[in-house]
Order: C-alpha cells, then sequence, then structure tokens
C-alpha cells in the first residue's frame, strides 16, 4: 500500500547498528565541562567526554582533590592538550584563580 505523502518508511532511520563513532577532533582552546573522579592511591583521573569514560594519570592526584574542594566553577576539560582547568577561590580574585593541571595517559 503506497503511502499518500510519498515518504520513505525507511527515511527515518538515521543510524545503523553496525556505524562505529569516532570522536571529533577538537581545536586546542575548545573545553568540555566535567566531573573528574579522582583515584588517590593511584593517581588515576577518570572523566566522562561526550558519553566516553577516559582515564588519564596525575603525579599529585590531591593537588586536583584540594583545588576540587576549592572550586568556584565547573572543571573544563581541554582534550586537545590534555589540561584540566579548575577555578578555584582566592583572597582579592573575585572570579577566582584558575589552576591547570596536565594530565598524562594511563
Amino acid at each position: 500500500m503506497p503511502f499518500e505523502n510519498g515518504a520513505n518508511p525507511t527515511a527515518d532511520r538515521t543510524t545503523q547498528s553496525g556505524t562505529l563513532l569516532l570522536p571529533r577532533s577538537r581545536r586546542v582552546d575548545e573545553f568540555v565541562r566535567v566531573i573528574p573522579g579522582v583515584d588517590l592511591s593511584q593517581g588515576s583521573i577518570t572523566l566522562v567526554v561526550d558519553g566516553n569514560l577516559e582515564r588519564y594519570w596525575h603525579h599529585e592526584p590531591r593537588l586536583i582533590t584540594e583545588a576540587l574542594s576549592k572550586a568556584v566553577q565547573p572543571a573544563r576539560w581541554f582534550p586537545a592538550t590534555r589540561k584540566l582547568t579548575l577555578t578555584v577561590a582566592a583572597t582579592g580574585h573575585r572570579a577566582g584563580v584558575q589552576r591547570h593541571f596536565i594530565l598524562s595517559a594511563f
């Protein structure tokens, strides 16, 4: 039975079951807001970026947890440079002070 409007019944299917979606490349100055999970015993930092779980390592995870406890803005992750930026409260700085952490591959 033909459709009255001539629409194709399979035209609304936008993805196929075998399609693999690769993460898109980002500019160096492009960031993603994240909530980092920190494992103090291993030094691992876990982030969810674009729905994917990513793990990194930092040699001083306690510095990250201290900065997270004083954060006044959401954490920003710069995937192109693997830089985690936290804005923390600081006396004399109304907008806070940025702390940068470069993470290594785990």
